[in-house]
């Protein structure tokens, strides 16, 4: 119990806000049952551009607090969510600091997050790539295992429009990850790796939703808003987070390119 108390103190005291709270009880908690801790002097601030203790704005903790918001979006925490939450933490920090960052992820767990005051933090403390990335990832974690609820796109949804980003760019941030069918008169979305084995690349309309724009736009409006996405998800906007972000921005920014590029052939232009 002291340490659950002393982490949510340090959490607030270091001006961590709900997620230095949310990340100190998690911390306290690990200490009570001889943990220690996630934020520890030898993790590299490159690879997130941010002060390693669990401050405003530190992208590795608000990792961990949206993993939690999404996976407890449904009401179950699927063995395919952690995993993929596992693969990335690997990836970005090593393993033996994100074995100590999944241990703090299983608490948080625990917590009854106050999602719009966490967004809120997000909003006033980080630059908008590193809020795109979010989002990126929390579709990731929705898709780990190949098929997305409404319940999880509300959660990424809510959190998105509190963290600044706005509808559309929203939209289009779910039609890279997602295409909606019907089922019985219920809405639910598939996986890109589901969409591919059904359909080669994205469909048409998709595309016009990638680029944010409708499908009797000119020529003038579709270069126009590719070229601002193109500039908006460059891979560049994150490389101090480290090699693994930049790649996820690839993808993304690969994505734009193909929906371009597809809207041009159907239209036959060079």
């Amino acid at each position: 119990m002291l340490g659950k108390i002393l982490g949510g103190g340090l959490g607030w005291i270091l001006g961590g806000g709900p997620i230095g709270a949310l990340i100190g009880v998690a911390i306290g908690s690990a200490f009570d049952k001889g943990g220690t801790s996630i934020f520890r002097s030898d993790e590299d601030p490159k690879q997130h551009g941010r002060k390693r203790q669990t401050q405003r704005g530190d992208f590795s903790a608000a990792l961990i607090v949206v993993s939690a918001a999404v996976m407890t979006a449904d009401g179950k925490i699927l063995k395919s969510e952690l995993d993929y939450v596992k693969r990335y933490f690997l990836q970005n920090f090593g393993e033996a600091i994100a074995i100590e960052k999944i241990k703090v992820l299983g608490e948080v767990l625990k917590q009854e997050i106050p999602i719009d005051d966490v967004a809120n933090q997000i909003k006033l403390n980080m630059r908008i790539a590193e809020k795109r990335l979010l989002v990126q990832y929390m579709f990731g974690i929705a898709l780990s295992d190949g098929e997305i609820h409404r319940t999880e796109i509300d959660m990424i949804q809510r959190i998105s429009n509190g963290i600044g980003i706005n509808h559309y760019e929203f939209l289009s941030m779910k039609a890279m990850y997602t295409q909606q069918y019907s089922h019985g008169g219920q809405r639910s979305y598939q996986s890109g790796r589901q969409q591919a084995r059904k359909q080669q690349g994205p469909s048409l309309n998709t595309c016009y939703q990638i680029l944010g724009i409708a499908s009797s736009s000119t020529e003038v409006e579709l270069k126009k808003a590719y070229r601002k996405l193109a500039v908006k998800y460059h891979p560049d906007k994150v490389a101090h987070l480290g090699q693994d972000h930049v790649q996820t921005a690839e993808d993304k920014f690969q994505k734009v390119q193909e929906a371009y590029e597809k809207i041009k052939d159907s239209r036959g232009l060079n």
